[in-house]
């Protein structure tokens, strides 16, 4: 035995628990056959903080091959629960290098050791994992078979081949005699997904044990009568049956997005209005705050059913974190009935509970415009930011000429955020009410010009030409005391046109303030000037004005904007870099571009994945992605070799969204090899249609 060996050896026969898990990280320290015996002897340790770390560190260890075959040994231990459970834990933790020798093992494993192999293959996504749980399904113990049943729930972590075989093998696990087996199987097919007949699951709906599950998995179907169904159990005489059914009509609803979708909402509906207990049911949920799955579906529910009484617990959901969105989407569903009542209960909520309903409200397609208008305008009497805000940003399009005057008067509001929306508000108001506008602008345009005569001139502009006497005004505009008016200014400038718009904007570059300069450079691209923007470009070394002058040239000349940007994504500074990469996205796919230009902004992406900084490469992968061809993907699947973790997850996640067979090729032939654990989650989360869960985190030492 080795010196290191020894010293661990001793270490873990210590007293002190505490001891014993510092001894089990130095085990990585042992490079010979020893480690295996010493995990084994951490791993069967009274301590459970000392088996935690012994699972943890396993992946560690080397020689690999003998380190998981010692811990499939383990598996058959009947003396010793502790080391058998933490071998369960350490083999998944290890990944597909242990699914061989797990899969291996089963003809000799007896009963209680086969059930714990099945376990490790739920815990580790991989195809042959799968394949070996699928056989597992007619194991000739009862157990194994209801483990295999529930450990395929997983399976769509291993790719859409792997859920299809797992969904296969599921439904015709159905025809067993096992009550176990067919519960657990019902609770896998809800956990996949799986989109099957209704006919699949009707005749277990029938059934008082399998209904609850079978009303679960038939929440994954499209069909309508699976639909109705749902919506007809939420109705259950039997609670735990009728919160299933609301929860699952309630993910479907949340999950609708396609025209075909109205169809099957209107089936839903129909079938609560013929068994009103469900949404007695759904009341009743919707008003249980240790539930918040349960009291999500059931407001949607309540938003099929479009009872005006049930407006105000909509709002009041719309206070809590947790079912906010969905409360959103219930009053929605709802339509525009629900203004008035909506309106009307939040008119004493909490500010942000208003300015939420003042939002929706306005945004209900169909709705009672006076109604909302009269809400919108009292709001702006409001004392309160949110209120006050969410009013100025809902009145722009919705507001008549007598608005116009009552918006204005925040254009100079201290709160900046006030003064931006208010802005907003009030180019939309004058550019659909000129004439209110104008008379505004006479009141306004005496003196020195101010901020609200600039943007009542840029939203005429945006309807019709400025005569010479507006174009003077905004000319000297341009040399005002406040950053605001001259920056109001050149945005007006933008909209009017013209050379001597061009030139009086070009003379804003020299501005000391920044946003001046970068609403003039954003001006300059809409004014198609592309000359002094090239020479922004090659004389800044401010990454923001760069990043906008070269997005500004890319509207004025994309070839210029090209020639800009190509030579600074392998500057040395990333911050450069990342804005000639930032800018070079929007050329490779202009319509404005030539076939030339674009293949050049592909040349200009690649070099740029040299870059020795993360962010500058995650940032030209990012733009890759979007649609790659051939060489992209080629690309990408280099990246997955990237010595940065991060780098690596975004590749996986790109290579994922391309869903074609070379994708899935590359993820599932890095994923043999990753090591880190959040990237190799990403890689299996890409070979499934499941999104990732994986959380960030700060880059290691050396990453």
């Amino acid at each position: 035995m080795s010196e290191a060996a020894a010293a661990v050896r001793w270490l873990l026969q210590q007293a002190e628990p505490e001891a014993r898990r510092v001894a089990v990280q130095q085990i990585t320290k042992v490079k010979d056959r020893d480690c295996a015996e010493l995990l084994l002897r951490a791993l069967g340790d009274d301590d459970w903080r000392v088996r935690k770390e012994a699972a943890t560190v396993a992946p560690q260890l080397e020689p690999r091959e003998e380190v998981v075959a010692s811990l499939v040994a383990a598996l058959e231990e009947t003396v010793n629960i502790g080391l058998r459970n933490a071998a369960v834990e350490a083999l998944v933790s290890i990944g597909p290098d242990s699914v061989g020798a797990v899969v291996e093992s089963f003809p000799r494993l007896d009963a209680d050791a086969r059930k714990l192999a099945v376990e490790v293959l739920g815990g580790v996504p991989d195809a042959r994992g799968t394949a070996a749980l699928t056989r597992s399904l007619a194991d000739e113990d009862s157990n194994v078979r209801v483990a295999a049943a529930e450990a395929l729930g997983n399976s769509a972590l291993a790719g859409e081949d792997a859920r299809d075989n797992a969904t296969r093998a599921l439904v015709a696990s159905l025809a067993t005699s096992d009550t176990f087996q067919k519960i657990a199987a019902l609770d896998s097919l809800a956990r996949l997904e799986a989109q099957l007949p209704w006919s699949t699951f009707e005749p277990f709906a029938r059934d008082p044990l399998l209904r609850r599950y079978a009303i679960a998995a038939a929440a994954g179907s499209r069909e309508p009568d699976a639909v109705r169904a749902l919506a007809l159990a939420t109705g259950d005489s039997s609670p735990t049956i009728a919160r299933e059914a609301v929860v699952a009509l309630g993910d479907l609803v949340a999950r609708a997005s396609e025209p075909d979708d109205a169809h099957l909402l209107e089936n839903a509906r129909d079938a609560l209005s013929k068994r009103k207990t469900g949404l007695a049911n759904a009341r009743r949920m919707a008003l249980d705050a240790e539930d918040a799955r349960a009291r999500g579906g059931a407001l949607l529910v309540l938003g099929l059913g479009r009872d005006v009484g049930d407006v105000p617990v909509l709002v009041e959901a719309l206070a809590e974190d947790d079912v906010a969105e969905r409360a959103d989407l219930a009053v929605r569903l709802f339509g525009p009935a629900a203004a008035a009542p909506l309106l009307a209960s939040a008119r004493f909520a909490k500010p942000y509970v208003r300015a939420a309903a003042l939002g929706i409200a306005s945004s209900l397609e169909g709705a009672e415009v006076a109604v909302v208008r009269a809400a919108l305008r009292e709001a702006l009497e409001e004392q309160y930011f949110e209120v006050l805000v969410a009013a100025l940003d809902a009145i722009g399009p919705l507001g008549e000429p007598d608005d116009l005057k009552r918006v204005a008067t925040f254009v100079d509001d201290e709160d900046e955020r006030v003064a931006a929306t208010a802005t907003i508000a009030v180019s939309e108001l004058a550019a659909r009410h000129v004439d209110a506008a104008r008379a505004l602008l006479r009141e306004s345009s005496g003196g020195d010009p101010l901020a609200l005569a600039c943007i009542l001139l840029g939203a005429i502009a945006s309807t019709r030409a400025l005569d010479e006497d507006d174009v003077r005004l905004l000319e000297r505009a341009l040399a005002h005391d406040h950053p605001r008016v001259r920056r109001a200014a050149v945005d007006a400038l933008a909209q009017a046109g013209g050379d001597a718009a061009g030139d009086a904007v070009v003379f804003a570059l020299a501005d000391e303030e920044h946003e001046v300069q970068l609403a003039a450079v954003r001006a300059l691209g809409k004014l198609g000037r592309a000359e002094p923007l090239s020479g922004v470009v090659r004389d800044t070394r401010d990454p923001v004005l760069t990043a906008t002058a070269l997005r500004a040239l890319g509207d004025a000349d994309p070839a210029r904007a090209l020639a800009a940007a190509r030579p600074l994504v392998t500057h040395s500074d990333a911050a450069l870099a990342c804005a000639a990469i930032e800018a070079i996205g929007p050329l490779a796919s202009s319509p404005r571009a030539s076939q030339h230009v674009q293949s050049e902004c592909e040349d200009a992406l690649f070099a740029a994945l040299d870059h020795p900084d993360p962010e500058a490469v995650k940032l030209a992968l990012s733009i890759v992605g979007v649609r790659p061809g051939p060489r992209a993907l080629a690309r990408l699947g280099l990246s997955l070799d990237h010595p940065s973790w991060e780098v690596r997850r975004v590749a996986a996640e790109l290579l994922g969204q391309d869903r074609s067979s070379s994708a899935q090729a590359l993820l599932r032939a890095r994923y043999e090899r990753e090591k880190d654990p959040i990237v190799r989650e990403a890689i299996a989360a890409a070979v499934s249609e499941r999104p990732p869960s994986y959380s960030t985190r700060a880059p290691e030492a050396g990453d």
